[in-house]
């Protein structure tokens, strides 16, 4: 691969561990994907597939818990985020890449004034005098679409509805352009008509600032909407990769079909939605083979025995089944 085509952000195989008494439980264990400049890749599965816990890896957010990194490496721009210093990681995150969490109110401090919380890391990372990070603050309120910027600047958290305070996020991540944003379930707490703004919103910011997203979310429709690419996760494993339209039009492994059959499309009559038996397994206990095959519709014996690998396929997507490792399994049988 040229230096062109480096991609922005690239994670490769990575593992990351918790530590629980004296064992260390793989909550992701060795998953690879990247993303291109300009791109939007969708991180999607049921909870408790790894998804949050690996860009929470990438964003060095785990550090200071039982989290271990066993394997793997991650890239950013060129940089080593795991053997990078603290210093240098805080330079890069909220300034190049930034990260939406799931419920503000657990990420904003209530004890602190909107635009307190905001300014301070335009301060921080543009360099910018307390009335120049105060101006562009309100400009990023406003570029949101909240009304009243001036005023909302000197409000607290709770005194903002969740549709609100996930705008504040969105201005408070975007408030230092980055090149990436990552997007951990952004609209999960939120009713349907706030969604569709927020959303509409993140496709705006994202084509004006010309910026790369992550996101992790359960929603295909989501996904649909907003993504370039879509990366399949389960039990800690990418287990399904590649264009949006190709994985929705013919999906090639069985989680990601159960996945869809269990999403309504619009216009179209189903008296029931499909649903996929059971739940995902425990990273401390999980079953010998195919970690999807005790809930697989099509499970062969090899299933059960072996776990598959991903599979670049010829159109380059990739998998992991044995449907589509015939030669495997006329030798495994």
């Amino acid at each position: 691969m040229s230096l062109l085509a480096q991609p922005l952000f690239e994670i490769k195989d990575l593992k990351t561990y918790f530590k629980n008494d004296d064992d260390m439980i793989p909550a992701v264990d060795g998953v690879s994907f990247y993303v291109n400049s300009g791109e939007t890749v969708g991180i999607v599965g049921e909870s408790g597939s790894g998804k949050s816990v690996t860009l929470l890896t990438a964003m060095r957010l785990l550090d200071d818990t039982s989290a271990k990194v066993m394997g793997g490496s991650i890239h950013f721009n060129g940089v080593d985020l795991l053997s990078a210093s603290e210093r240098d990681i805080r330079k890069i995150r909220g300034k190049d890449m930034a990260m939406i969490f799931q419920e503000p109110m657990t990420s904003l401090n209530p004890v602190h004034k909107i635009g307190k919380q905001i300014r301070e890391a335009i301060e921080w990372h543009l360099k910018l005098s307390k009335k120049e990070a105060q101006k562009r603050t309100i400009e990023m309120l406003k570029l949101v679409g909240i009304p009243r910027a001036e005023e909302i600047y000197n409000d607290y958290p709770h005194q903002l509805s969740g549709g609100m305070r996930q705008r504040v996020m969105i201005a408070m991540a975007m408030s230092c352009e980055p090149k990436l944003l990552i997007a951990d379930e952004p609209t999960t707490a939120l009713d349907v008509t706030i969604q569709a703004q927020i959303l509409e919103l993140m496709k705006k910011l994202k084509t004006e600032k010309d910026i790369s997203i992550i996101l992790i979310t359960h929603d295909l429709g989501v996904v649909a909407e907003m993504c370039d690419r879509v990366v399949v996760m389960y039990a800690g494993r990418v287990v399904e990769e590649g264009p949006v339209e190709k994985i929705f039009e013919n999906p090639q492994h069985p989680y990601t079909k159960g996945l869809l059959e269990s999403t309504p499309k619009l216009g179209e009559k189903r008296k029931r939605l499909g649903s996929i038996p059971g739940t995902v397994p425990s990273p401390s206990n999980l079953p010998k083979g195919c970690k999807f095959a005790p809930r697989c519709p099509v499970a062969m014996d090899i299933c059960f025995r072996e776990e598959p690998t991903l599979k670049t396929m010829a159109d380059g997507s990739r998998n992991r089944c044995f449907l589509h490792q015939l030669d495997h399994i006329k030798e495994g049988v």
